[in-house]
């Protein structure tokens, strides 16, 4: 019988690591959820041990440090007219400046778009505060918020023809 795995988190959890102790490759790996073999890849990618003999142990403090600095590497800021496409992985402004803002919230709005290079829909989170300064920059059209009852018919989950 099969069992349904959760898959692994990709996010290391930093907060686990304790920075006045020290490391053996084993025990950062099961620290932080990896195997072995990731701990000496980022070894080899400029994790710095603690000195050069064997066991190779590991500052706690460099370890987190190492950690901190390769999530910051991976961000991508956004400017207060872009969006983050996924497709192009970097910022873009929406296709002609057409923006569409539904309302979460009493305090926050979703903007989507078209990415202006690939056509891919483009999502931000926005606060309902921000909208006259977004104004400015984009065309914003207000979507009616849809609710169950005024959709269209629904449709039964089930097969039509009976035999």
């Amino acid at each position: 019988m099969r069992r349904n795995r959760k898959a692994p988190s990709r996010r290391i959890p930093i907060h686990r690591i304790k920075s006045s102790a020290t490391y053996e490759v084993a025990e950062a790996a099961k620290l932080l959820g990896v195997h072995r073999n990731t701990v000496r890849r980022w070894l080899a990618d400029g994790l710095a041990p603690l000195d050069d003999r064997r066991p190779t142990l590991i500052m706690g403090s460099t370890l987190a440090a190492f950690h901190r600095s390769r999530r910051a590497d991976r961000r991508t800021p956004c400017g207060p007219s872009e969006f983050y496409c996924f497709r192009c992985r970097a910022p873009r402004k929406p296709f002609g400046g057409l923006v569409d803002v539904r309302h979460r919230t009493e305090k926050i709005s979703r903007l989507s778009g078209l990415c202006e290079c690939c056509d891919t829909p483009i999502h931000r989170t926005a606060r309902r505060s921000d909208l006259p300064k977004l104004a400015a920059l984009f065309d914003l059209q207000t979507m009616a918020e849809e609710r169950l009852e005024e959709r269209s018919a629904p449709k039964l989950n089930g097969d039509s023809t009976e035999g």
